[in-house]
């Protein structure tokens, strides 16, 4: 990485302050907090500090996503074909990644998993008080071209993923998200039967029934002291033994948590009313008890090569917090590579445990250290953006000292092998300024020597992936975008851009989509005709399309295969085919319909198959889609840049060192990693 002197970082300062100084004089206030949880034992939170009206922006800007590829396959028992379960190897980050399909990043490979950070992280469920609505993040690579940049691949490319607000919140409210049912339900063993949402409807049936036992009545009104049969320390005794009654249920889960805030909940006829106050805290409390994760911002990096970088939204003191940064540990960084393929000795396709092929991208925003197989992921927001200057850092880490309801001090003192036992977070860092730092000044700490030698040595190195021969680039495409001589270029853009028709294959020659990408129709080809023979030619079906029949789920997916557009023309005036359907999720009129061509193979047996060919006509725009082609990404490039940040020695903990200059010799950790 290019060093920049300290002029040379102060005049890219002055040029960026204009821009930052907008965003952060916009408000002095800190619009987001971390601190402990308002749900008993759930660690931390985060707060809003300011109100926010349904459907604006929580934050500045959104979070970074880091997707975890093929995994199980990768840490898979040596020559099979079999992979492990997840619960078979050490990953914490399970408690806290999301399904690829929730965050539009399902095309990235065949089997995926996706980390984000900030609020993708940090966020807690509560059923009866989700007031947070997040999206899919924005593929952008920050201008690191993979024929001109030895960045490119080195970052993750998918980021800015927003969160807004499902309805109004106040200032001091704790933010949840929806983390699914089954989040839960399939962790009943490490938590303590959480509420669903429907447990809420039947606790409150329990609340009405509670509330007449005390005053004989069906009216909430009567719930005054004079009309009580039993008295105060009574009811308080009797709901402690409703509370903690050894049989435990989601329904007692959703009772509030004492006797009096059940009486509340009675008296408004909503559980969801007592549960909102309570998830409210001070400002002055945010203040004094939590940590502002506000302090900085992604933008573009003063750093070649080094895509964004975080830059302060206010004065940091030198002293100062710059972020807090909750961290998940994986006890094991070999969990991180990636292998080549092999066959098996039955002709199986297993990994290749010789050759190494790359590592996962979330390696690179990973704390490590030489001498251990220890790594630390900083989940807060905005933290990852921290870019690396050996001699002009304004920052750096330490350990937290306080939070102790979450930051566990004494793990510090513990094994590698005690922290593969703990399966959620309980270490916190935190990034402070080493002087001050100014509004608008981008961030850096000291990665470490280890990190710049191997930095050095990628750049001597690297060569350009050659433009004749790779057709999976995205730059290019968006290059050609933003100078406006190209469209919308990825799936998710281009599904969502129905002003734009779609382009025919006889356009595509002169003005192709980019080769990242695949189109997909709805099309179901089940149909009753039956064979006598296999046939020796490709059968043709021609039908208009039938939005009953094509769009219809087969079990828990859609019928959809691989499809060109032959042909494109305007819509009648009496044209049936309209995407503005109640039923249809668009709500809009686009005013092209299109004829598709499908080719779709059949089995007979294990080794008998033949194609048939579909022709439908009248098919709408929202009967299209544009998927990515998986493996495509830039991080997937074999010569893209890969090594853990080094957390200094001397907070780096004697007992994780784990691994000796001996071992690591004879292990060839050099070549490996």
């Amino acid at each position: 990485m290019l060093r920049l002197t300290a002029v040379e970082v102060a005049a890219a300062t002055v040029l960026l302050s204009c821009a930052a100084t907008a965003t952060a004089d916009e408000s002095n206030k800190c619009l987001l907090y971390l601190a402990e949880s308002t749900i008993p034992n759930a660690g931390l939170g985060i707060f809003t500090g300011v109100p926010v009206e349904e459907g604006k922006i929580l934050g500045r800007v959104g979070d970074a996503a880091f997707p975890t590829v093929d995994q199980d396959w990768h840490v898979s028992p040596a020559k099979s074909m079999l992979s492990k379960h997840s619960g078979d190897y050490h990953w914490p980050l399970t408690n806290y990644d999301w399904n690829a399909d929730v965050i539009g990043m399902d095309d990235v490979a065949k089997d995926v998993s996706v980390t984000v950070s900030g609020f993708g992280a940090a966020l807690n469920c509560h059923f009866a008080l989700l007031n947070v609505d997040e999206h899919v993040p924005t593929y952008d690579a920050a201008g690191l071209d993979r024929y001109t940049s030895p960045g490119a691949g080195a970052i993750t490319p998918w980021w800015n993923r927003t969160s807004t607000a499902l309805r109004d919140i106040a200032a001091g409210s704790e933010l949840y998200v929806d983390y699914g049912p089954s989040w839960f339900t399939s962790r009943d063993g490490h938590f303590q039967l959480v509420p669903l949402a429907s447990s809420y409807e039947k606790a409150l049936e329990f609340l009405k029934a509670y509330g007449k036992m005390l005053v004989g009545t069906d009216s909430p009104d009567d719930l005054v002291e004079d009309k009580m049969m039993i008295g105060d320390e009574v009811q308080k005794d009797l709901w402690d033994i409703i509370k903690t009654h050894p049989y435990v249920s989601r329904e007692r889960q959703a009772l509030p948590e004492t006797h009096k805030d059940g009486i509340r909940a009675i008296k408004a006829g909503d559980i969801m009313t007592v549960e909102v106050e309570n998830s409210i805290r001070s400002l002055e409390y945010l203040e004094e008890h939590g940590k502002c994760v506000d302090n900085i911002v992604p933008q573009q990096s003063t750093i070649p090569h080094a895509g964004r970088g975080a830059f302060a939204t206010r004065v940091i003191p030198k002293g100062g917090l710059v972020a807090p940064a909750p961290l998940v540990h994986i006890a094991d960084k070999s969990k991180t590579k990636m292998y080549a393929e092999t066959k098996g000795p039955t002709g199986n396709i297993i990994r290749d445990e010789e050759k190494v092929v790359h590592k996962q991208i979330i390696l690179n925003y990973c704390f490590g250290h030489p001498n251990s197989t220890l790594l630390l992921f900083p989940y807060s927001s905005n933290v990852v953006y921290i870019n690396h200057h050996s001699t002009e850092y304004n920052a750096k880490v330490r350990w937290t000292n306080d939070f102790n309801s979450f930051h566990h001090k004494d793990w510090l003192e513990k094994s590698v092998d005690f922290l593969e036992d703990q399966w959620t977070a309980g270490l916190m860092l935190e990034y402070v300024a080493t002087r001050d730092i100014q509004s608008g000044e981008e961030v850096f700490i000291d990665y470490g020597e280890e990190w710049q030698k191997a930095w050095d040595e990628h750049v001597k190195k690297w060569e350009p992936t050659s433009k004749e021969s790779d057709y999976n680039n995205l730059t290019w495409w968006t290059e050609k975008r933003e100078t406006g001589n190209g469209d919308p270029i990825t799936a998710y853009e281009l599904n969502n851009d129905q002003d734009i028709p779609i382009r025919t294959w006889a356009e595509q020659q002169t003005n192709p989509y980019p080769h990242s990408l695949r189109m997909r129709c709805y099309a179901n080809t089940n149909h009753d005709a039956a064979y006598l023979f296999t046939p020796k030619t490709t059968p043709v079906y021609r039908r208009p399309f039938d939005e009953d029949v094509d769009m219809a789920m087969d079990g828990e997916e859609y019928h959809m295969a691989d499809c060109q557009v032959r042909e494109r023309y305007e819509r009648g005036e009496d044209d049936s085919s309209d995407d503005s359907s109640d039923d249809n999720e668009y709500q809009i009129t686009h005013k092209h319909l299109y004829v598709v061509e499908i080719d779709v193979e059949k089995t007979v047996d294990d080794v008998t198959s033949f194609h048939e060919h579909y022709i439908m006509t009248d098919v709408p725009w929202s009967a299209i889609k544009f998927m990515e082609k998986p493996y495509t990404s830039d991080i997937f490039l074999k010569n893209a840049f890969r090594h853990e940040i080094k957390l200094p020695d001397e907070i780096f903990p004697k007992s994780w060192m784990n691994f000796s200059e001996e071992q690591k010799q004879k292990a060839k950790w050099y070549e490996l990693w």
